[in-house]
């Protein structure tokens, strides 16, 4: 008797408790099959606030960024635009940028085809030598660029520091670039050959092409890196300014909304050439 006691007052417990289980089941899969957006979104979101925030702060009236706004003004834009020396420092930034780009993917272009392609001694030594400039902190290359510099006896100018940002910007293009060569099937080639195309047809019609999209990443990898770089600059540059150490300059002297405005069109900039690097990608 007391035994079929026991037994129906399990069964109760078991009843009264199955809509809590069943609750609490329900829960954990409702995190179990979202947990993933979840966590998506608060990386986005980590990354790509302080972007929104930057942006949203350069339309503010008042000089100090913070909540609640003073107002809608365009006026930071206005002055950045009329500002002499910020001009003359992007000036020197696209040129610099683009002598690097040009100088450091035909370098690291031909530096990838030689490691991936080529055969000879020390291959592994000559690999770790090129890549070696990435791993040194930009600190310690700027300070051994500009002792090198001075002993030769250069001046440090804007020429001075294009060489600079050549030795630290070659080696992500022979990465990327290498990359994009290891994918790369050698028999479509052998079959250009088969059919009548000399050496030089066969690389601009079939590797030259295959390569490219590579070769783009590279470039703007190279574009990239000249443009936002501040120590090698910062050390080799001399009397002309390029726009991080302008914007650097400007932050020595306290909290300017115009640096918002800048940093707002040099991302405005950046999304323009990641935009146009997928468009030609797809062509």
């Amino acid at each position: 008797m007391s035994v079929d006691t026991d037994t129906a007052t399990e069964r109760a417990g078991s009843s009264e408790e199955s809509p809590i289980g069943a609750a609490i089941n329900r829960v954990l899969n409702a995190v179990g099959s979202s947990w993933m957006s979840v966590w998506a979104l608060l990386v986005f979101a980590f990354l790509y606030a302080p972007i929104a925030v930057l942006i949203l702060f350069s339309f503010e009236q008042g000089t100090f960024s913070g909540f609640p706004w003073d107002g809608f003004t365009m006026q930071w834009y206005t002055q950045m635009v009329n500002d002499d020396r910020l001009i003359q420092s992007t000036l020197n930034s696209l040129y610099v940028g683009a002598f690097v780009t040009v100088g450091a993917t035909v370098l690291g272009t031909l530096g990838a085809i030689a490691l991936v392609r080529g055969s000879f001694r020390r291959k592994g030594l000559f690999r770790a030598l090129v890549i070696a400039p990435m791993t040194i902190p930009g600190l310690i290359l700027g300070i051994a660029l500009l002792l090198w510099f001075n002993v030769l006896g250069f001046n440090t100018s804007l020429r001075t520091v294009m060489l600079g940002q050549l030795v630290f910007v070659t080696p992500f293009v022979v990465i990327t670039v290498s990359a994009r060569l290891r994918g790369f099937d050698p028999e479509l080639e052998e079959a250009a050959r088969d059919l009548g195309a000399s050496k030089w047809q066969t690389y601009r019609r079939v590797t030259l092409p295959i390569l490219m999209p590579g070769i783009i990443s590279g470039a703007l990898f190279a574009f990239t890196l000249s443009f936002d770089d501040f120590l090698i600059a910062f050390f080799t540059s001399g009397v002309q300014n390029t726009l991080p150490i302008y914007i650097w300059s400007k932050v020595q002297h306290g909290t300017d909304p115009v640096i918002n405005a800048i940093s707002a069109m040099v991302l405005l900039f950046s999304i323009s050439l990641i935009v146009a690097s997928e468009l030609l990608r797809q062509r």
